[in-house]
């Protein structure tokens, strides 16, 4: 019997600046095609890549640019899962309430939409803390 074979990941670290989300974005949407995603799909993964890392330099970290984020991308059967970690609180999945489109559409603000894009372009978004780190979790199943 064959030992069950391990998925392909790279890995990725960057300091925790806007300047690097290029590099994440790029990554992301040709880990996408790779996966078996066509261009607009694998788009859609890059937006929602750019928004949790965007979130975690801006929000989590304030903007210090004397952290990290680490970038995991993993490619299981059928789908590509992007584990996103890092070192301060995270969100706690069960408090997240996501925007009202036409609430937002009433009252225009800048940003504010990036979980929202995140639930819509992924199929499955989960965030955890375990190990003094902060993890979102995105999936996007190979169709």
């Amino acid at each position: 019997m064959k030992a069950p074979v391990a998925p392909e990941t790279f890995q990725l670290t960057i300091p925790s600046q806007t300047r690097y989300l290029n590099l994440v974005t790029g990554l992301a949407k040709r880990a996408s095609v790779v996966a078996g995603m066509d261009d607009a799909t694998a788009s859609k993964v890059s937006i929602a890549v750019d928004e949790a890392v965007t979130n975690v330099i801006l929000h989590a970290y304030h903007g210090d640019s004397e952290h990290w984020v680490e970038i995991e991308l993993c490619f299981v059967t059928k789908a590509l899962e992007i584990h996103i970690w890092h070192t301060v609180d995270g969100l706690a999945e069960n408090e997240i309430v996501l925007p009202d489109p036409s609430e937002y559409v009433k009252h225009p603000r800048k940003g504010g939409l990036g979980l929202l894009l995140m639930s819509r372009f992924m199929d499955e978004v989960h965030f955890a803390e375990a190990n003094g780190r902060s993890e979102c979790c995105m999936i996007k199943h190979v169709r």
